[in-house]
């Protein structure tokens, strides 16, 4: 059954040695212990250069919000659910590619829920884009709990104007407010190597 922990490239196995976290990059030996004051801790996580950047995460995002757009919409119309109408020209004609809100957030909800808890921590869009959401501590996938509260918090990052998703630009460990209040953190699948896709993490 596949791991979920993450470990780099051709490292061929997901063993931690002896005092070292998870999101470190197994291999590298933990500090021997000095005589004299104990050395400053380390930032937990992984190093900054294994964090997905604002354009792949972007760009993934957006592949997703088609998706569920594209669900959310069928949904609607299944169910009778109407989006708010703009406008209309002098004959009557509208063009309009936008699912109710309602459907699309539940789906939003299930589909990033689902998909972050999974032994990849991967969306569809993370998965062609190459990146993968984690425990920002013990380098895990997030149970369902933390995924579902971070596609929660997603939609409130998105109300000041996407304030919450630029947030990552200035913040040390490039994380949105939905990772900060889910305990999250974005690494890229080549730093460390995801799981089976879709498959429930054990």
């Amino acid at each position: 059954m596949a791991d979920d922990r993450p470990g780099p490239p051709g490292s061929g196995t997901h063993d931690d040695p002896p005092g070292q976290r998870p999101t470190e990059p197994l291999g590298v030996p933990a500090q021997q212990q000095q005589p004299g004051p104990p050395p400053a801790a380390a930032a937990a996580g992984p190093p900054r250069e294994a964090l997905a950047g604002f354009g792949r995460r972007l760009v993934g995002a957006f592949l997703d919000w088609v998706l569920i757009g594209i669900v959310a919409a069928a949904i609607g119309d299944l169910f009778g659910v109407e989006a708010p109408r703009p406008p209309s020209d002098d004959d009557g004609v509208y063009f309009q590619f936008q699912p109710a809100p309602g459907p699309f957030i539940l789906v939003e909800l299930a589909y990033f829920t689902w998909f972050h808890a999974t032994s990849a921590g991967q969306s569809i869009g993370n998965r062609i884009l190459g990146i993968r959401v984690l425990d920002e501590v013990t380098g895990r996938s997030l149970p369902y709990s933390r995924a579902f509260v971070r596609a929660l918090m997603s939609n409130l990052s998105a109300l000041p104007c996407f304030l919450g998703f630029f947030w990552m630009l200035w913040e040390p460990r490039r994380r949105t407010w939905h990772d900060i209040v889910a305990g999250s953190t974005v690494v890229t699948a080549t730093a460390y190597p995801p799981g089976e896709f879709a498959r429930p993490a054990r």
